[in-house]
């Protein structure tokens, strides 16, 4: 699927869908070629248009390994908070975009989600670790990324967050 969303600075969303809740919907995301890139969650609200992907790419996705690009723990999609906790369960570094404000992505390790905000330790580009966790508002967030590529090596680099422990959300 094609994935197209109101925001001045979103991106489109090209994959496979693999959940839909009552305020987001999670895709098994695809990059060009057709190759998997982790997965994606955005809110249902800021969704302009839904179309099929006609090229090669989805055929050849559909040979991948990975295929269907489904992960065996299912999300709870029903809220930002429970969203965001069933991504971290699966994938400790997250990327959070706030889509309404600037073409912009934070990423890091969740250390507390509250009614009305996210903590987030957030690593650098580099790989290191900023010393203290940084507030965003969580109606702000419109798209939330694990697993992709990008993340999954800057993980591999930055290893964990100091001072986390496993169980924090």
């Amino acid at each position: 699927m094609r994935v197209e969303r109101a925001h001045r600075y979103s991106d489109r969303l090209d994959g496979f869908v693999v959940g839909v809740g009552k305020k987001w919907a999670v895709l098994a995301r695809t990059m060009d070629g057709g190759y998997f890139d982790g997965y994606v969650a955005f809110r249902l609200s800021d969704v302009t248009e839904v179309s099929r992907e006609r090229g090669f790419e989805p055929r050849f996705s559909r040979r991948q390994p990975e295929w269907p690009g489904v992960l065996r723990q299912e999300f709870d999609l029903g809220s930002t908070r429970r969203m965001l906790r069933s991504f971290a369960a699966i994938s400790p570094l997250i990327a959070i975009e706030k889509e309404r404000e600037r073409p912009a992505m934070w990423i890091g390790e969740i250390e507390e989600i509250d009614a009305e905000w996210l903590w987030l330790v957030e690593v650098r580009r580099k790989a290191t670790w900023y010393k203290h966790s940084r507030g965003y508002r969580v109606r702000a967030i419109t798209a939330v990324s694990i697993c992709t590529h990008y993340l999954t090596a800057l993980a591999a680099v930055a290893g964990r967050a100091p001072g986390l422990v496993a169980d924090r959300t």
